[in-house]
C-alpha cells in the first residue's frame, strides 16, 4: 500500500513508509485500507496471541490498537510517538479467527493528534475500543 495521498516532505515520507513496513513485518498485520485520517488492518489470530482462557491477551490487543493508531496518525500527515492510550474491553475475543482494527483521526493539531480505535471480530462485532494521543514531530 502506498501513501501517495499525503503531502509530506521526503524525509517524513521515508519515516512513514519505514514505520508502515515495520508494522506489517513485525506484527503480522495486513493493512487493507490507508486513506486520509484512517487506517484499517487485519490480524489473523494465532495460538501465540492467546492466553490460558483462549482469548487474545489484553496487552496484545493494546499493542494492536497502538500500532494501527500510529499508522492512522501517519495517514493524517503526521509522524511521532504515542503520548497516551486508553482501551476498553467490551466483548470476548474467544474463538475469533481474525481481528480487524480501525484507527480514525478524531482531531489533529500542531502538537498532538487524537485517534479513536476499534477492534472488530467476526460479524463486525465490537470487541474493544480505545483512544490514543500522539505527539507530532
Amino acid at each position: 500500500m502506498r501513501l501517495d495521498f499525503l503531502q509530506m516532505p521526503e524525509d517524513k515520507m521515508n519515516e512513514a513508509m519505514y514505520a508502515l513496513e515495520r508494522c506489517e513485518s513485525d506484527h503480522g498485520l495486513t493493512f487493507t485500507t490507508l486513506e486520509k485520517d484512517r487506517a484499517v488492518a487485519v490480524l489473523p489470530v494465532r495460538k501465540e496471541h492467546l492466553n490460558l482462557y483462549n482469548m487474545v491477551y489484553g496487552g496484545y490487543m493494546f499493542n494492536l490498537m497502538d500500532v494501527v493508531a500510529g499508522v492512522a496518525n501517519i495517514c493524517g500527515g503526521n509522524v511521532g510517538p504515542t503520548v497516551s492510550g486508553n482501551i476498553e474491553f467490551i466483548s470476548s475475543t474467544k474463538d475469533q479467527k481474525e481481528l480487524r482494527c480501525i484507527g480514525t483521526v478524531r482531531k489533529s493539531g500542531r502538537t498532538f493528534t487524537y485517534i479513536d480505535v476499534e477492534i472488530l471480530g467476526e460479524n463486525e462485532k465490537l470487541l474493544s475500543k480505545g483512544s490514543f494521543i500522539y505527539y507530532n514531530k
